[in-house]
């Protein structure tokens, strides 16, 4: 796994499949490249916050794994929609 820039607004992002929202943000993935990507969005908790808090915050982080598989293995582990 291998994490990519973080990325100013979900919108400079394209071809983003919704896999789950959370409380402050959802979780994306994608494929771009080759890669089968993870994209994190906590960009919804900027609001929040007062502005010094987010020079050094990364709200959208892009997790890029070789195979469909590891990125599958990754989402279960981590986002387990299970009930």
């Amino acid at each position: 796994m291998n994490a990519k820039a973080a990325y100013p607004s979900i919108d400079d992002l394209a071809g983003l499949t919704l896999f789950q929202r959370f409380e402050g943000g959802a979780v994306y993935t994608q494929e771009s490249n080759g890669k089968y990507c993870v994209v994190i969005d906590e960009s919804s908790i900027a609001s929040l916050l007062p502005p010094e808090e987010l020079d050094d915050m990364e709200l959208i982080k892009v997790l890029e794994f070789n195979t469909e598989q590891e990125r599958s293995a990754y989402l279960l582990t981590r986002f387990d929609k299970g009930p």
